[in-house]
């Protein structure tokens, strides 16, 4: 008997020591007043040993921009005299103010915190009272150790970290995220004798997992797992990365390639016992929410406690977990990249339908419009009677378009050289934009930052680069009207040969892109000049085409264009956006529906992309060719004929001249 009590009163006087031992020498981690047990003090020491380093995003002077949210801790909202509780009923009836963690306590199913601001239009309020809040109170995580009545041999090591609002696509007041340390282990104390196996990173609806040891599992001293919280999201990364989200990964793409200097946040210790936990932090009892009820997905979160991987983490993580994440590619391979797309898409989707949510009657009147913008466009234009042949005739946009595509159908080879040799030039810039990116953002680790080290030549690359586009365009655009002028003419054509005529006007075909590239440029620097730089843009919008046809200097072309446009400037400004915008948007919005339907990686959707955008390119130059030979037709009876015909026509397109027009050459 006396053996037994003198065995029992060594374990008291050890978790005793141990517990001085850590409230003396652990650094950052607070001590649980309610939790004396050893389970708890080896738990302790366990959220002492593991805790994570955090590095935040960048913060910008725009609100909107970069990341403005820390680690909070709860207490900051806990009693604050902008924060109220709310019951579950529309409206929402006023349960209490200032509401303490003892009031929480008291579970309040269906109810939530109502934070200062409002979620669907948020502005710079969050931000602002979360800037006050953080000065008083230092970056917090929550550490828990917690079993698995499931798997008895295993534990989870949890922290979580708490953010008063999610800056990301779905807007919503509160966001709570967490890190998972598995260890084959029955106990804490076994814990600390080993090493964890597996860890995971919350982000938005899942998790991804990584094995102990890992290459991309950054530590710091051996145990501290380094996590890079995306901006606005939170969601939790490995590393700095533009990540893809579809799915458990959310919608959209989470940013972290631009991580601030690391913090390590204080380390609150939530006892094993849900009896210790909640006489330390009653509010761990709260089941509402952690921010403003709204519907669909802006509405606030549930609390850790009402989270799977608090009650059952291993089976949590064995259901939820996956071993990747997807990253956006760095580059384009051609033409609009499908995911970068996306994530403007799916930002600017996301940023109308928080405009619209308690709004109604705007998303109706906006659908309403769009389809009657589209029925209006569709319906103002013929789509039929247009033969490729001859060229020279008045076309509306519709059958602009259409004799394009029959233009491609009739000469598939031709055109096929023109998308090959797209890709060959796009390939050249394709391998520059990548090398560019790497040098501007090379991931720590795939080598040693670059942050200051190769500024300049990143810029260097990026001017090169877009001139690199700017002249596939434009070799492009000329290329597919010497072709059709050359059709039109009755002459035999090869991708070769055109591409040789091109060669010899380089000189002018240079100067007039350089005058057109520069005008616009200036006119953009300024927001009061963009009217005159998109009235510039379309009334010299013909500037090559003229070149070609009409083989003048790149100063006569620019006039020339000007004048074909005078008078009708909406006329050509419409046609040209639409025609222009459809060749570009064709891949992207392949790539989009791609990304949403299927799994394919965003390598393979980008490759699928860039194939139909350099299918779709030589078409949309073509009609372009098109609109400029219906503008170029002189409609008016003895005022002559566009220069290298031999015909003219009434406005229907009938030929005047009683010869044949001419029929399209063999495929070359």
């Amino acid at each position: 008997m006396r053996t037994r009590y003198r065995g029992h009163l060594d374990r008291v006087i050890l978790s005793s020591a141990l517990l001085v031992l850590v409230a003396l020498f652990g650094p950052g981690v607070e001590p649980a007043s309610a939790a004396t047990s050893p389970d708890d003090v080896a738990a302790q020491q366990l959220a002492e040993r593991y805790a994570p380093v955090v590095k935040l995003q960048d913060s910008a002077a725009n609100c909107a921009d970069g990341e403005h949210f820390r680690p909070t801790d709860v207490e900051a909202v806990l009693g604050n005299q902008q924060v109220a509780l709310r019951g579950p009923w529309r409206p929402p009836d006023l349960i209490k103010t200032q509401p303490q963690g003892a009031d929480l306590g008291l579970r309040y199913p269906g109810h939530f915190l109502d934070f200062p601001g409002d979620p669907l239009r948020p502005g710079c309020d969050y931000a602002d009272w979360s800037a006050q809040l953080n000065a008083e109170y230092g970056a917090t995580v929550y550490a828990h150790v917690a079993r698995d009545a499931a798997y008895p041999g295993q534990l989870s090591l949890e922290y979580w970290f708490f953010y008063i609002f999610n800056d990301y696509n779905n807007t919503h007041e509160g966001d709570w995220e967490s890190i998972q340390l598995i260890f084959d282990a029955a106990t804490p104390a076994d814990a600390l004798t080993t090493a964890p196996t597996a860890v995971g990173y919350s982000q938005h609806g899942g998790a991804e997992r990584a094995r102990w040891g890992d290459a991309k599992l950054e530590l710091v001293d051996g145990t501290h797992p380094v996590v890079y919280p995306a901006a606005g999201s939170h969601a939790n990364k490995y590393g700095q990365r533009l990540y893809l989200g579809r799915g458990s990964e959310g919608l959209g793409c989470d940013d972290t390639t631009r991580p601030q200097a690391a913090i390590n946040p204080k380390v609150a210790y939530v006892p094993l016992n849900s009896a210790d936990y909640l006489a330390e932090y009653p509010w761990l009892g709260f089941e509402g929410r952690w921010g403003e009820r709204q519907r669909s997905f802006f509405d606030g979160p549930t609390g850790p406690n009402m989270k799977a991987s608090w009650t059952a983490p291993i089976q949590d993580a064995e259901s939820t977990w996956r071993d990747d994440s997807t990253t956006v590619p760095a580059g384009a391979l051609l033409g609009p990249s499908s995911t970068n797309v996306f994530c403007a898409a799916v930002g600017t989707g996301s940023n109308l339908l928080r405009e619209t949510l308690d709004r109604t009657w705007l998303l109706g009147l906006l659908l309403a419009a769009l389809v009657a913008l589209v029925w209006f466009a569709a319906s103002r234009t013929r789509w039929t009677d247009a033969d490729p042949l001859p060229a020279r005739r008045p076309r509306a946009w519709g059958q602009a378009v259409s004799s394009a595509i029959r233009l491609f159908r009739r000469q598939p080879r031709l055109f096929g050289g023109f998308a090959a040799a797209l890709g060959v030039f796009s390939l050249i810039t394709v391998s520059l934009a990548r090398l560019e990116a790497a040098r501007r953002d090379a991931p720590t680790d795939l080598g040693a930052p670059t942050e200051n080290a190769t500024g300049l030549w990143a810029s260097i690359l990026a001017l090169v680069v877009t001139l690199l586009t700017i002249a596939t365009y434009v070799v492009l655009l000329a290329v597919v009207m010497r072709t059709l002028d050359q059709l039109d003419r009755g002459a035999p054509v090869t991708a070769a040969g055109v591409l040789r005529d091109v060669v010899t006007i380089r000189a002018p075909l240079a100067r007039a892109a350089t005058q057109y590239v520069v005008v616009l440029f200036v006119l953009t620097i300024f927001v009061a000049t963009i009217p005159l730089a998109i009235y510039y843009a379309v009334s010299r919008a013909f500037v090559v085409q003229v070149l070609v046809a009409e083989q003048c200097s790149g100063g006569t072309a620019l006039k020339r264009s000007r004048r074909l446009v005078a008078r009708r400037w909406w006329r050509t400004a419409v046609p040209l956006a639409l025609v222009v915008g459809l060749g570009l948007a064709v891949g992207p919005i392949a790539g989009i529906i791609l990304l949403l339907a299927t799994d394919w990686s965003p390598t393979l959707i980008n490759v699928v992309s860039s194939i139909l955008f350099a299918l779709a390119m030589p078409i949309a130059a073509a009609a372009v060719a098109y609109l400029y030979f219906d503008r170029a037709t002189d409609r008016s009876p003895g005022s002559g004929e566009l220069p290298g015909a031999a015909r003219t026509y009434s406005r229907d397109g009938q030929e005047r001249a009683a010869h044949d027009s001419p029929s399209l050459p063999p495929d070359s």
